[in-house]
C-alpha cells in the first residue's frame, strides 16, 4: 500500500523539487506506518487485523460479472480473466480463497492466466489464496474434458472394486490432482464420501462410491491420499452425510431422522476412517438437519423456528467433528447460496451462525455480479467485522495459515504430460468405463451373432434414449463395434433421421401417440435398447442438446421423468416376443427393478456423458462392447436394487436382492 501511494505521488510531479517532496512524504508515510504496525502488534484487537482474519475465512465464487451493471440474477457474463473490480475486492478484503466453475475454464492457457491473476491478489506470501474447484469426476467435473477427462464417476469406481480394489480410484485421483495443480488450482472439493443408502436420493446417487461403509471408506481414503500426494488439498464431503436423503439441499433443507447410533455407524463412519488414515485438509459440511445430533432451533428470516442444519450446528461441527473425531484440518461449508441455507437465512446471519458453529471457511457467502453487489459486499464486510470478535476467529485463522504454509511449499509444475500424457489419461477413462459396466440380469450372450450381423437381411434395431445427444452417442458406439450396422446419422440441429436398419427415439420429446411406437410399428424390430437417466436431469445437465429454448423453437415440450419412463414401458411391452430387449440404467441403477419383466437383460453404466461435438462416450463405447460381443461385463453393483413386486418369481435377476 505504501509503495502504491509513493508511485501515485511521483506521477503528480516531474521536476527535481517534486522528487525531493516525494521523498520527504515517503519518509513521513513510512514513519507513520511503522507506528501503525507497532500498534497492531501490541494490540491485535484492531479493525485491520480482524478484517484480514475474516477475509481469510471467506471463499467467493467468480462465476459471472457484468460491468454494464446487468442485474445480479440476470448476469451471465463468465469471468475468464479477472476484472480489475474483482481483483480489488479480493485484495481489499484479504479474501482467502475463490471457487471456480466450468464457466471460468475455457482453455489451459486461459485457466493458467486466470489463476495467476487470482494468486496475485494475495495480501502477503504467507497467505496465498485457496483456488478451489469441484472436480469429483462423473456428473460433477468442471475442467475442459479435452484436457482432463471427466471419467465415469464414483459409483462406477465402486463397481470395479471386486476386480481392481481401489487401484483405479488412486489412478483417477492422481490424474485429477496433477491436472488441477498444473492449472494453478490447489483445492479440490472431493471426494464425496456419502454412503448412498437411499435409492430416492436426488443429488448424491452416482456421486457416491456405494452403499457399503467399508467400501466408501476404502475408496475415500485412496482417493484422498492420491489427490493430496499430488499437492492438491482434498475436501471430503458432505459431513455428517448426505447419502440417506430424498431432498436436494440445493433446492430445500433435507432432514435425516435416524437415531445417533445409526448415524455414527452409517454416515459418520467413512469420515472418521478417512480423517484417521488420510488426514484430509478439508471437511465440507452438509446443509442437512440431524435432530439426533442437534435438535436445537433458531429463527429464520421469516420468523419461523427451525432445527439447525449441520452447517450451523456447534454440537456437530465442533463437538462431533472437531472434538470427538479429532479433525484438525479446515471445516468449509457447502455453498451458502444453496436454498438449504439461503431461503431461510440472510447472508450475514448464515456466516455468523456457521462461524459460531466452528466452520473455518464460509463458501460462497455473498454473490457478486456487478458494481452494486461490490458496494453491498463492502457494507457486509463492515458489519461482519464490527460484529465478530478476535477471540471468536483467531484459532480458526491460525489453522488457515498453517494449512496455507503447505501451499507455499508447492511449486506449480509447468505441465503433467511426462507422467500422464493426454493419450494415457483418456485411455484410463476408457478402461474405467469398461471395468465398471455391470450386467444386472440376463445372459452375457451377444444380442446378435456374427452371422446375423453379416447376413444379407439386416437386423432392425431401435434405440430409445432420453435425448438426442444420447441417441448420437450410442449410435456412434454401436457403429464402432460393427461397421455393418448403419446407425442413424444425428448432426446439428439434431433432428431424427431414420435408416433402413436403425432408428433412435428421444423420450424427452416423444409424444405418447407417436405413430412410430404403436404396437404394429414396433413389430419390425429385432433388437430394442432402452435407456433411462434417473433421477430427472436438469436442462444444463442435458448438455445443451434439449434445452428449453431449443424445445420451444421446434414447438415441443419436455416430457416429465414419469412420462419418459412410461414411454419406455409401453415400447418394451409392445415389441414382438422374439425381439431382444435390453434396458440400460444410464445413471443410478435403482430404476432397473421397474423394467425386469419387460427386458431380457439389464445393464448399469453409471455415466451418461456424451461429447456434444464428437459424440464420443467412453461409457457408451463400453456398453456396446458387451452388448455385441460374447463378453461378460466385469462390474459388480455397489448398491442394492430394491426388489420390485413384479420380480418376485424372476430367478434370472443377478445381483439384485430385496430389502
Amino acid at each position: 500500500m505504501i509503495n502504491q501511494m509513493v508511485k501515485r505521488l511521483e506521477k503528480l510531479f516531474t521536476h527535481s523539487f517534486s522528487v525531493v517532496l516525494v521523498l520527504c512524504l515517503s519518509i513521513i508515510i513510512v514513519e507513520i506506518s511503522g507506528k501503525v504496525y507497532a500498534l497492531t502488534v501490541d494490540h491485535p484487537d484492531t479493525q485491520t487485523d480482524k478484517a484480514t482474519m475474516l477475509g481469510q475465512k471467506l471463499m467467493l465464487d467468480l462465476r459471472y460479472f457484468c460491468r454494464d451493471d446487468t442485474q445480479s440474477k440476470q448476469c451471465r457474463q463468465p469471468v475468464t480473466e479477472l476484472p480489475t473490480e474483482l481483483s480489488h475486492v479480493l485484495s481489499r478484503h484479504a479474501i482467502g480463497g475463490v471457487i471456480l466453475f466450468a464457466e471460468n475454464l475455457a482453455t489451459t492457457k486461459q485457466i493458467k492466466t486466470l489463476t495467476a491473476q487470482i494468486r496475485a491478489t494475495a495480501i502477503e506470501p504467507d497467505l496465498p489464496l485457496f483456488i478451489a474447484i469441484d472436480q469429483e469426476g462423473g456428473r460433477v467435473a468442471r475442467l475442459p474434458t479435452d484436457y482432463s477427462p471427466a471419467f465415469s464417476g464414483n459409483m462406477a469406481l465402486g463397481a470395479t472394486y471386486a476386480e481392481h480394489q481401489t487401484q483405479l480410484a488412486s489412478q483417477v485421483a492422481k490424474v485429477i490432482g496433477q491436472d488441477l495443480l498444473a492449472m494453478g488450482i490447489n483445492v479440490n472439493f472431493a471426494p464425496t464420501v456419502d454412503v448412498n443408502a437411499n435409492p430416492q436420493n436426488p443429488v448424491i446417487n452416482v456421486r457416491s462410491f456405494g452403499e457399503s461403509v467399508p467400501l466408501v471408506s476404502a475408496f475415500g481414503t485412496a482417493f484422498t491420499q492420491s489427490l493430496q500426494a499430488q499437492g492438491v488439498l482434498a475436501a471430503i464431503k458432505h459431513f455428517p452425510g448426505h447419502g440417506d436423503t430424498h431432498v436436494d439441499s440445493h433446492t430445500g433443507l433435507p432432514q435425516v431422522n435416524h437415531d445417533k447410533a445409526t448415524i455414527m455407524a452409517q454416515d459418520i463412519a467413512p469420515f472418521a476412517h478417512i480423517i484417521a488414515t488420510a488426514q484430509p485438509a478439508f471437511v465440507m459440511t452438509a446443509h442437512i438437519q440431524f435432530p439426533a445430533l442437534d435438535d436445537s432451533t433458531l429463527f429464520t428470516t421469516k420468523g419461523e423456528q427451525q432445527i439447525r442444519p449441520a452447517t450451523l450446528s456447534r454440537p456437530i461441527l465442533t463437538g462431533l467433528l472437531r472434538e470427538q473425531l479429532k479433525f484438525d484440518g479446515l471445516i468449509v461449508t457447502d455453498a451458502l447460496d444453496m436454498a438449504g441455507i439461503a431461503q431461510y437465512f440472510s447472508p450475514l446471519d448464515a456466516v455468523l451462525e456457521t462461524f459460531n458453529a466452528g466452520a473455518d471457511i464460509a463458501l460462497m457467502p455473498f454473490t457478486i455480479r456487478n458494481h452494486q453487489d461490490i458496494r453491498a459486499f463492502d457494507q457486509f464486510m463492515q458489519v461482519l467485522t464490527s460484529t465478530v470478535t478476535i477471540a471468536q476467529i483467531e484459532s480458526s485463522f491460525a489453522r488457515i495459515k498453517r494449512i496455507k504454509q503447505h501451499l507455499r511449499a508447492t511449486d506449480l509444475p509447468s505441465n503433467t504430460d511426462e507422467n500422464w500424457p493426454p493419450v494415457r489419461k483418456h485411455q484410463l477413462a476408457a478402461n474405467l468405463a469398461k471395468a465398471s459396466v455391470t450386467q444386472v440380469f440376463g445372459t452375457s450372450k451377444a444380442l446378435l451373432s456374427k452371422e446375423q450381423l453379416s447376413s444379407d437381411s439386416p437386423q432392425n434395431i431401435l434405440l430409445v434414449m432420453p435425448d438426442e445427444l444420447r441417441c448420437a452417442g450410442l449410435n456412434q458406439a454401436i457403429k464402432a463395434q460393427h461397421i455393418s450396422i448403419k446407425p442413424t446419422s444425428v448432426k446439428p440441429p439434431y433432428v431424427e433421421r431414420q435408416t433402413s436398419d436403425m432408428q433412435c427415439l428421444s423420450t424427452t420429446t416423444l409424444a405418447q401417440d407417436d405413430p412410430r411406437i404403436t404396437a404394429q410399428a414396433l413389430q419390425q424390430y429385432d433388437v430394442v435398447i432402452a435407456g433411462d437417466i434417473s433421477p430427472q436431469v436438469s436442462l444444463v445437465e442435458m448438455g445443451g442438446m434439449d434445452d428449453l429454448s431449443a424445445l420451444r423453437a421446434i414447438g415441443k415440450r419436455r416430457n416429465s421423468l414419469a412420462v419418459q419412463q412410461q414411454l419406455l414401458k409401453d415400447i418394451l411391452g409392445n415389441v414382438r416376443p422374439e425381439a431382444h430387449t435390453v434396458f440400460v440404467a444410464l445413471r443410478t441403477p435403482y430404476i432397473i427393478n421397474q423394467f425386469s419383466e419387460l427386458s431380457d437383460a439389464a445393464f448399469a453404466i453409471y455415466d451418461y456423458r456424451v461429447d456434444e461435438t464428437t459424440f464420443h462416450s467412453d461409457s457408451f463405447n463400453a456398453l456396446a462392447l458387451y452388448l455385441f460381443n460374447d463378453l461378460k461385463a466385469p462390474g459388480v453393483l455397489p448398491v442394492t436394487i430394491p426388489q420390485s413386486p413384479l420380480d418376485a418369481d424372476n430367478t434370472e435377476l443377478l445381483g439384485v436382492s430385496s430389502r
